[in-house]
């Protein structure tokens, strides 16, 4: 079990409310109740009961969050313990990310700087293209960008950890035919209307589709996925995106759009990743960031 998910059980208690305990949290709601869901399948004890006043311990229930708070107890001594011995007291980070991601870096961030008070993270939203330039100009020192074919060739100078694979996929409302078959042609696809995310694998995949079957009448394009999930849910359009970067997705966790596999179109697959220079040797903050968000990336996406 992740450390996060007795953060989120120990808040829960403590506020007694989901929404209260995601807001203290920086987490959806909806993501709290699926935590608190997968400690209770995972333990086999039921932990919350709901009431009209929000939610209250069980039994059962007060037995396992007092055992929780002494994990996160001794868990805090061990991080003192880690301080330590690596010896990091202060420094600066700076980060490039593709858009799409800044939300799901927020908790891990957050938890960084939990370790390292006096370390200054610097973070800039960017397309893949321009984090590249980032890390090979020395703007960045890492960068976290989406993975595809035609960009391969121009990394080759720079050090590439991949994080996450992952699959395309479309998303319709959940009052589309569609979300009931959760599969789509790309015939069917020419036929709808679509908005897309404005970033280089979706340029990149959106070419390469219109290429093998023809023009998609597309809508619009925006950076800004609160419009394009409220314009998907609304039944108006429909929209592609890689499975893992809109895993967390609001929407998708309250049913509002529905993932469908495309069929029939071979190059799906994608990769989320974190890129550093081979110039120069990474320092000691640098290694320990960049396993520590492979680890809480692949924690809060999965």
């Amino acid at each position: 079990m992740h450390i996060q998910k007795l953060e989120v059980l120990v808040e829960v208690a403590k506020t007694g409310s989901f929404s209260t305990a995601g807001q203290n949290l920086h987490i959806s709601q909806s993501g709290v109740s699926q935590d608190i869901k997968k400690i209770e399948e995972e333990l086999g004890v039921k932990i919350f009961e709901r009431s009209r006043s929000g939610v209250v311990q069980t039994n059962e229930g007060s037995i396992i969050i007092h055992k929780a708070n002494e994990v996160l107890l001794k868990y805090g001594e061990l991080i003192d313990e880690a301080r330590k011995i690596l010896d990091i007291h202060s420094g600066n980070l700076r980060v490039s990310t593709i858009p799409a991601f800044m939300t799901h870096l927020l908790k891990p961030l957050m938890e960084f700087k939990n370790l390292y008070a006096n370390l200054t993270v610097e973070m800039s939203e960017n397309i893949t293209e321009l984090t590249v330039e980032y890390i090979q100009q020395n703007k960045a020192e890492i960068g976290l960008i989406c993975i595809y074919e035609d960009l391969l060739k121009n990394i080759e100078n720079l050090h590439l950890e991949k994080i996450l694979e992952g699959t395309m996929k479309v998303y319709v409302s959940s009052d589309s035919p569609f979300a009931l078959k959760r599969t789509i042609t790309p015939e069917e696809i020419l036929q709808q209307e679509i908005v897309l995310y404005n970033g280089d694998y979706i340029k990149w995949f959106t070419h390469h589709f219109q290429n093998t079957f023809g023009k998609m009448n597309i809508l619009f394009a925006s950076n800004q996925t609160e419009e394009l999930s409220r314009t998907v849910s609304s039944g108006m359009a429909i929209t592609f995106a890689p499975d893992f970067a809109i895993k967390n997705n609001t929407y998708l966790l309250e049913g509002k759009i529905i993932e469908v596999d495309i069929l029939n179109y071979e190059p799906i697959n994608v990769s989320l990743g974190l890129i550093y220079t081979k110039n120069r040797k990474p320092t000691k903050i640098e290694k320990h960031f960049i396993k520590f968000l492979t680890s809480e990336l692949q924690y809060y996406i999965n």
